[in-house]
């Protein structure tokens, strides 16, 4: 129904986009770089003004959650204004960032509905700034009050780059960085929680201003250090202590996380490598009802491995091999819970796209890839990967789909995931054209589970236009 609509609205973006740009770079920009909201408007010295404007299709057929049988597709549209001031002269910055993600058109179940976050101040804050911070050379950035952060891999705490809400935290963090690279990163907050909560507020794009959870606490501590040979290596601990309010249910989580990374990143003819673990425990409660008053014990571990080689070749081929794991519940009637916690991390960049698809989730899975990665020109770069999935539990449930076999006897076969993504500059820094697909090949435990849909092969597709300016 929207297929035709929804690809109508992405061309009209990139032609108006690409017609501003145009128009503005031929105009008072001789130099031919991009334009920049910052340099079109007259403010005053101190002041940044930034932003971005990000149009998407999806199209998923034959979904994969239990008890979902229709076809998604979703039209929507981020935008982002960045401003910050620097006041005074003590290194002091006044910055904040208005996000505004809503739907245009597309179906009003699936998977949209957590895609929508309409006129939403997503950071706010103080920054403290000081140059030679403890030692020739030391930077620190210091922030209180509402802020996005990354977390050395991301996979934990992250800002997300393809989903279009985004996670943000109100509270303290400050990043310390030596000259050496040596970086520290100390953060005490409380997260921010999207609304409105149900779906029809949120197709309907009402506004909403999102809510801090008061009771929930996250601390983290993360370092960064420069070792021999290139190395560079992570040790971090975070901890999440989580209780229900009046006017949202949580699962009590009291989980503490601890791990530990080693990367060498790429370069051209030489192998590169990324090695992280973490080690959750704690208590959970099984479900947000407040009649769940039984704390289950947590126990649960995650992994990622890679290796990879960059050639010195026509489109500079990068070729990888990967190994994801994260646990799962190993059986849904003890009082134990084994199933990994993902926090607030980000599992694009590794597992394929999310937003209405997100097939893949760091719990409760075993699998081994292959990406290979080209540069064709210094405009456009792509990829694609082959992954297979099983479960590391055959009595739990796959990533967010619900579909689970509690006796196990589905298989642990879940499928092949082949997924790529193309990205083309069409106008260098400034506006950039992407459009990927994704595949589920399903194996026996996606056919044979007693709540598995049945529709056959998921299938994915996007086409995304992002203008920054």
């Amino acid at each position: 129904m929207y297929r035709l609509a929804g690809l109508t609205v992405v061309i009209a973006f990139v032609a108006g986009a690409a017609e501003a740009q145009t128009a503005s770079s031929a105009g008072s920009n001789s130099s031919g770089a991009p334009w920049r909201l910052g340099q079109a408007l007259v403010v005053p010295d101190g002041l940044r003004v930034s932003g971005s404007m990000r149009g998407r299709y999806e199209a998923l057929s034959n979904p994969f959650v239990a008890g979902r049988t229709e076809d998604d597709e979703f039209l929507g549209l981020q935008s982002i204004l960045d401003i910050e001031l620097d006041v005074g002269a003590k290194s002091l910055t006044v910055g904040g960032e208005l996000l505004d993600s809503r739907f245009i058109a597309g179906n009003e179940t699936g998977g949209a509905p957590s895609e929508i976050d309409t006129l939403e101040p997503s950071q706010l804050y103080l920054a403290w700034r000081p140059h030679s911070f403890l030692m020739d050379g030391g930077k620190l950035d210091l922030t209180l009050g509402r802020f996005t952060m990354d977390i050395g891999s991301r996979r934990l705490v992250a800002r997300a780059n393809y989903r279009s809400p985004l996670s943000s935290f109100d509270g303290a963090r400050a990043v310390w960085t030596s000259p050496d690279k040596l970086a520290v990163t100390l953060s005490y907050t409380s997260p921010v929680a999207r609304a409105p909560v149900d779906a029809a507020s949120a197709i309907a794009n009402e506004v909403a201003m999102n809510q801090t959870l008061d009771k929930t606490r996250f601390a983290a501590g993360h370092l960064d250090s420069p070792l021999p040979f290139g190395l560079h290596g992570d040790v971090y601990l975070m901890d999440l202590d989580e209780d229900d309010s009046p006017d949202v249910a949580t699962r009590n989580r009291q989980i503490t996380t601890y791990g530990i990374r080693l990367r060498k990143p790429a370069a051209l003819d030489q192998f590169d490598l990324e090695l992280e673990f973490a080690q959750q425990t704690g208590s959970v409660h099984a479900t947000i009802s407040p009649t769940d008053i039984t704390p289950l014990d947590h126990d649960a571990q995650m992994a990622h491995l890679e290796a990879g080689y960059s050639f010195s070749a026509p489109w500079s081929p990068r070729v990888a091999l990967q190994y994801d794991y994260a646990t799962g519940d190993r059986s849904p009637t003890d009082l134990n819970n084994d199933r990994f916690d993902t926090l607030f991390g980000d599992r694009a960049f590794d597992l394929g796209p999310t937003s209405i698809y997100g097939l893949a989730l760091r719990q409760n899975f075993s699998s081994p890839a292959i990406r290979i990665e080209v540069k064709p020109d210094a405009d456009s770069d792509a990829y694609i990967s082959l992954r297979y999935l099983q479960l590391e539990s055959s009595r739990d449930s796959f990533a967010n789909t619900a579909v689970r076999d509690t006796t196990g006897a589905s298989s642990k076969d879940v499928g092949l995931h082949v997924e790529g993504r193309y990205r083309r500059w069409l106008v260098k820094d400034a506006l950039r054209l992407s459009v990927g697909a994704a595949v589920l090949f399903e194996g026996d435990f996606m056919q044979n589970a007693p709540n598995a849909t049945g529709q056959g092969d998921p299938v994915y597709s996007f086409s995304e236009l992002t203008w920054t300016f």
